[in-house]
């Protein structure tokens, strides 16, 4: 072995350190980028050579070969991380929707149905005082009209609600197909380049923040094939194998109009998710419907309970007339619920103050009727299915429950976010990139090449002394 297989050596060092530089600038200039993980020049001894020393053999090495750059990760901390951020896509949905309800609720300090549902029985109750006077008449007709233009507005905005969330899923179930779509495409890049020994560390970058995205809308199976491509699955059916997608798309649910769901493509098949941002959305619309319901039934009653009692009695009218309903449907094919209510028209007649009924025969001093329609208030008419209620029992229930149910989404939703940026610290710990280990590396590799270079030069001394000098002492 001569002097000239040094030269190998030291090249092989030169080119080792170049590499080393290479892999550290690239990370010190992803340090910001999103999803980005650190990558490192992985370096092995080369083979060695074996030599003849006199009788004797010996191994001499030939410097240093570049291996491999290999991407810093952590797949057990990834799981965690994506595990954790679907449960935080569940909570997230389904508090904003619960923020969104006791919003428009506005219980228990602002303008809801409470305050307007007092006011309508106190009208009722100041009627009872004064059973003659148009002007308690008209306020109770006018409390009315309050009690109406409320529940309906209220309807609306139930249904905008669930518009917006129906238009959120649609939404994510695109942001789905997306996300399905790039890794597909993505697989294919990895695996083109890894077929030829190359790293594809800058594509599975890419990709994983794509599985990062995707775990958060839907509750993901992600598998990683032997040959570097990924498989995902939505409740054992495949959204990606290989470069292959399979589509989802949105429409109304077949047990309930009122709400979307997302279906397979392929098979029509409502996709049987259990966590993440739209299975949050899907139980968000569940719980809109049970509210709206709830308060169906409560509106429902109270326009039962006073027509019975107003058609009970008879009008001041000279001579007398049988009552009517109080309260009627807009719409008469459907029944009395919120956005389907009015105030009976015969009471926007001349003598229509005089429709309204507070006696049992008509009689002027005679106050049975309202007093009763005023004391519905208490009655106990209302059943939950295991409790009986007042209608204002029934109410505050009905508050206490989507006032329970937001307090618990909020509080879970905020410590889940705390869970996922535990995870994301955690995994960030290994995967994220230290300016101060990179600048440590860059002065390592700098100083090694260096090195390398200087071994180059006394090379070339002796080389230079050998050819130059060599025979001519005693000439």
């Amino acid at each position: 072995m001569g002097s000239f297989s040094s030269y190998g050596i030291a090249r092989s060092g030169l080119q080792a350190s170049e590499w080393g530089l290479n892999v550290t600038g690239h990370n010190i200039a992803n340090v910001n980028t999103t999803g980005y993980v650190r990558q490192q020049a992985i370096l092995q001894t080369s083979q060695y050579r074996t030599i003849s020393v006199g009788s004797n053999t010996m191994q001499v090495g030939l410097g240093v070969d570049i291996q491999q750059t290999r991407q810093i990760r952590h797949i057990f901390l990834d799981n965690m991380y994506r595990r954790e951020s679907t449960t935080l896509g569940y909570w997230k949905a389904k508090s904003e929707t619960l923020q969104d309800i006791e919003a428009i609720l506005a219980e228990p300090f602002g303008d809801g149905f409470q305050s307007v549902i007092n006011q309508f029985w106190d009208a009722w109750h100041e009627l009872s005082k004064d059973p003659q006077s148009l002007t308690t008449r008209a306020l109770v007709r006018q409390r009315s009209e309050s009690l109406v233009s409320h529940v309906n507005h209220l309807g609306e905005q139930l249904d905008a609600i669930q518009r917006n969330v129906n238009m959120q899923i649609k939404d994510c179930v695109s942001q789905v197909n997306e996300i399905a779509a790039q890794i597909a495409k993505l697989n294919t890049e990895i695996i083109k380049c890894e077929a030829t020994g190359d790293s594809a560390n800058d594509y599975r970058d890419q990709r994983n923040l794509l599985v990062d995205k995707l775990c958060s809308l839907v509750d993901a199976e992600v598998t990683e094939m032997p040959d570097g491509q990924l498989a995902i699955t939505l409740g054992g059916y495949f959204i990606v194998n290989r470069d292959k997608t399979s589509n989802l798309y949105e429409a109304r649910s077949s047990n309930d109009n009122r709400v979307s769901v997302p279906l397979f493509e392929s098979t029509d098949m409502e996709v049987p998710l259990k966590n993440g941002m739209i299975k949050g959305l899907m139980d968000s619309n569940d719980l809109i419907n049970d509210i709206r319901d709830r308060l169906n039934y409560l509106i429902n009653s109270i326009a039962t309970e006073v027509n019975k009692l107003h058609k009970s009695g008879k009008t001041l009218d000279v001579p007398p007339e049988d009552g009517s309903d109080f309260f009627v449907p807009a719409n008469p094919a459907f029944p009395i619920e919120m956005g389907n209510l009015k105030l009976n028209p015969i009471f926007y007649g001349d003598d229509g103050l005089n429709k309204i009924v507070t006696s049992v025969q008509g009689e002027g001093g005679d106050n049975s009727i309202a007093l009763q329609i005023a004391n519905l208030r208490h009655a106990e008419i209302m059943y939950d299915g295991s409790n009986v209620f007042s209608i204002d029992g029934y109410y505050q229930d009905v508050i206490l429950k989507v006032g329970n149910y937001g307090t618990e989404a909020i509080n879970i939703y905020e410590n889940q976010q705390k869970l996922v940026q535990s995870a994301d610290a955690n995994r960030q710990a290994i995967s994220g990139v230290s300016m101060d280990e990179e600048m440590s590396r860059m002065m390592k590799y700098k100083f090694s090449y260096d090195a390398s270079s200087r071994v180059i030069n006394i090379i070339d001394e002796m080389i230079e002394t050998v050819i130059s000098r060599m025979g001519l002492v005693g000439r």
